[in-house]
């Protein structure tokens, strides 16, 4: 175990002190467990501190799906980034967020697809599973973009043919039309027509907002347009809300 923790370090290319902060741990505990001179507290694993176990008392044998895992090729990319300066940053985070979106997108198709094969076996109380952000959008003043990935939620009503997720939106500049609160039904597309409301990453901030000449338009005239940066990224079309009447 002493021989793998130090081996998965190096591959990140993190010194011992950046592994530690990462960890949580102070560099003289992690400098312990990485030399042998210490066990975690409780005979707590490594595996449970790196996020590979879901038990603190044992390793992960590659059964349990239902936790949290970070890479060692994603403590090298942060590594990475933060290196970059605040272009650089903007670039890769208008990258990621192009990719998640094309992600969630594919997920929302073979859950339909699994889902219709279901119905043609015959199960006819089966739910549609969709994909669903915690992590509001905003149709305000605008909300850091979430980094954290969809949870799958039932629904027992069919969702719109194009809608590849559900999300919150958080404010009120978009009232009437959308609510504070609401979860929309959202569509992933790089582009969306003049007048139609999407969903737009700008500035490292998401915005629900109608797409104008130049400017992101709010419907509650209490807030101002918004002019367009150069980094801006369309991530998608709202379709409309996702009521309770869609939820088991």
């Amino acid at each position: 175990m002493i021989k793998n923790l130090k081996t998965l370090r190096e591959s990140t290319e993190l010194t011992q002190k950046e592994f530690a902060a990462s960890l949580g741990l102070s560099l003289s505990t992690y400098n312990g467990y990485e030399i042998g001179a210490r066990e975690p507290k409780s005979g707590v694993t490594i595996d449970y501190l790196m996020g590979y176990s879901p038990d603190p008392h044992s390793t992960s044998d590659g059964k349990d799906k239902g936790f949290s895992t970070v890479s060692p090729e994603a403590l090298k990319i942060a590594k990475r980034f933060d290196t970059l300066d605040e272009w650089g940053k903007d670039v890769i985070d208008t990258i990621l967020a192009k990719e998640a979106a094309r992600c969630t997108a594919q997920k929302t198709r073979a859950a339909r697809q699994n889902t219709e094969e279901s119905r043609e076996m015959g199960a006819e109380s089966a739910l549609y599973y969709f994909p669903m952000y915690d992590s509001p959008m905003s149709a305000g003043t605008g909300l850091l973009a979430g980094q954290e990935p969809p949870k799958t939620t039932p629904l027992v009503k069919e969702p719109p043919h194009d809608a590849s997720y559900i999300a919150p939106v958080s404010g009120d500049s978009m009232e009437p039309t959308y609510s504070d609160g609401d979860l929309l039904f959202i569509q992933a597309t790089p582009e969306i027509e003049v007048g139609q409301v999407g969903v737009f990453f700008m500035n490292g901030q998401q915005w629900v907002k109608e797409l104008g000449r130049g400017r992101l338009i709010s419907h509650n005239r209490a807030y101002a347009p918004i002019p367009m940066t150069e980094d801006i990224v369309c991530q998608g079309l709202v379709l409309g809300v996702c009521d309770e009447s869609y939820f088991p």
